[in-house]
């Protein structure tokens, strides 16, 4: 059981950490994170003749893309947030669907070391590298915009740059995601997506809850993503189908937001998403 967290939580921490960026951080309502993870996987498979590295390259470069269609709908077009994700995950199903030509495709590689060993490494990296960035200029940026977007505006500054960046980055990693969850598997598949935004809200809201802290930290989402999958194995151990734990994390987040409009100090801007 504990060997099987812990392969899902780092197979699961860098779309996590993408959602904390943007949902978190940023504030925005991306549903195209969906999107960026399975096109993570798919640009993968299509480089999956090339050396290791850039086979993680090409699905960070997959989630990339993505965030570069939603930011530009958004930052260029004008489209509001959520109708521009919306737009996203059209255009990427149908593309997506495209490029594999089936539904599901046979797709595994060789690691040069234990998965395990690889999955640790990418989430040490991955974590390093976000501590940085959110001590960073770039990070202050992503936090002050969530918080107040007209900041910006008031100092004749441009809030462009902030918002592309950091909704490209964040989705890099959940394209990372998808790769390793789609190498872990053994295949991939169209559906693969579904209930991903699900998942990275609870984790999220597990996550703050368990550092009881309402400032940007990096261990929001490695704690998340850990006490997440606990629960997950420690529901499945006690009988609950598993086809049942979407809808038990939606009751879980409703539960959380009917405690806040009770209490009024228990809102999503606490948990941080």
């Amino acid at each position: 059981m504990i060997f099987s967290i812990i392969e899902q939580a780092l197979i699961a921490l860098p779309m996590v950490l993408g959602a904390y960026l943007i949902l978190s951080l940023l504030k925005l309502p991306d549903f195209s994170i969906e999107s960026a993870y399975l096109f993570g996987a798919v640009t993968a498979f299509l480089a999956r003749e090339l050396p290791i590295p850039l086979v993680l390259l090409s699905a960070m470069g997959g989630g990339i893309f993505v965030g570069m269609t939603v930011s530009f709908l958004n930052q260029f077009m004008r489209l509001p947030f959520l109708l521009a994700a919306i737009v996203t995950n059209g255009l990427f199903h149908g593309l997506t669907q495209y490029l594999l030509g089936t539904s599901v495709i046979s797709f595994h590689l060789v690691f040069p070391m234990h998965e395990l060993a690889v999955l640790s490494c990418i989430g040490v990296s991955l974590v390093g590298l976000a501590y940085l960035a959110l001590r960073s200029q770039l990070g202050y940026s992503l936090a002050i915009y969530g918080n107040n977007p007209l900041f910006f505006a008031n100092h004749n500054l441009s809030g462009r740059y902030v918002v592309c960046v950091g909704v490209m980055i964040g989705h890099g990693c959940v394209g990372l995601s998808g790769f390793l969850f789609a190498q872990s598997n053994g295949f991939v598949d169209l559906t693969m997506n579904f209930g991903v935004i699900l998942l990275c809200l609870t984790a999220l809201m597990v996550g703050k809850l368990c550092m009881r802290i309402t400032r940007p930290n990096i261990f929001i989402p490695f704690a998340g993503v850990i006490a997440y999958f606990i629960i997950q194995q420690t529901l499945l151990r006690l009988g609950l189908n598993l086809k049942y734990f979407n809808a038990f994390q939606a009751l879980f987040i409703l539960s959380l937001l009917f405690l806040g409009q009770k209490k009024q100090s228990f809102t999503l801007d606490h948990l941080g998403v």
